[in-house]
């Protein structure tokens, strides 16, 4: 066999493992429609998948602020493998300045960008049915948490002799839980899809402390997270959380027109003057 020959071969199997690479490999990219944003902003991300698999039509969204998992989220992907993803920036967990690394992953592959945040202040408000706090972020837009009810979440908690606290922020689609948690035990939730509702997949992630926390265990709509003395803080992400203020007005008004129907109607009221 003479040189020539060798070298024929060998871009021969140079090529041929590349086809092969291709094939199974996905490159995804990904961009922002702007490199700086304020905190009442709405960053738009596009992206592309080069050979998707057409059997997992996802990409896994994760923002990360100086070390810390802030925001997962997740969004189908078009069958060209192209896909638009949108992250609200007035939410709690934006409140931050500084530089946020979007990672996009599908499949085994992945690939980040970075963009800024700059900006903001706050104030609160209070609402009747419910609490909500609301930030006022660089002077344009708001976020809402809702604080629930005792009584609405289903909970039983062995780190803490206290109650928890339990707020919904729909911006970030997720449920804070606020612990004093004293010693060891666990925090088991139920939680139903009128609060929160899970990723596609049935799953949900879950922050401890603002750091993402795997060692925690869900059946079905019941999560069973680990605590110690120094949890303060558990957030629960999803696909969806409970509405803004707007919606839960809208069903307040539903209700109280509802209630006075029903109450005209034992009591015989009218508002016609009957002669």
């Amino acid at each position: 066999m003479d040189f020539r020959t060798s070298y024929v071969l060998i871009a021969i199997f140079v090529v041929a493992g590349t086809s092969i690479t291709s094939a199974f490999a996905a490159p995804i990219s990904i961009e922002t429609d702007s490199d700086v944003y304020d905190h009442s902003s709405i960053i738009t991300v596009t992206g592309q998948i080069a050979n998707v698999d057409p059997s997992y039509l996802y990409v896994t969204f994760q923002v990360w602020h100086n070390g810390n998992l802030i925001v997962v989220q997740q969004t189908d992907v078009n069958s060209d493998g192209s896909f638009m993803e949108k992250f609200n920036t007035t939410g709690y967990l934006w409140k931050n300045n500084g530089i946020y690394e979007i990672k996009a992953a599908h499949l085994k592959i992945d690939t980040t960008t970075s963009v800024e945040i700059v900006a903001t202040t706050e104030t609160a408000i209070t609402a009747e049915t419910g609490t909500y706090e609301t930030a006022t972020v660089a002077e344009t837009g708001t976020i809402s948490l809702y604080s629930f009810p005792e009584g609405q979440i289903a909970y039983d908690i062995t780190c803490s002799t206290a109650s928890p606290s339990f707020r919904g922020n729909a911006d970030d689609n997720s449920v804070l839980v606020e612990i004093d948690s004293i010693h060891d035990g666990v925090l088991t939730i139920v939680l139903n899809e009128e609060i929160i509702k899970p990723f596609d997949d049935g799953t949900f992630f879950v922050l401890l402390n603002g750091e993402e926390f795997n060692d925690f265990t869900q059946e079905g709509n019941k999560l069973i997270i680990p605590c110690n003395a120094e949890t303060e803080r558990i957030e629960i992400v999803g696909s969806w959380a409970i509405p803004e203020f707007g919606t839960i007005a809208v069903m307040i008004l539903v209700v109280a027109i509802v209630s006075i129907i029903i109450v005209s109607a034992k009591t015989k009221l009218s508002l016609v003057p009957r002669y």
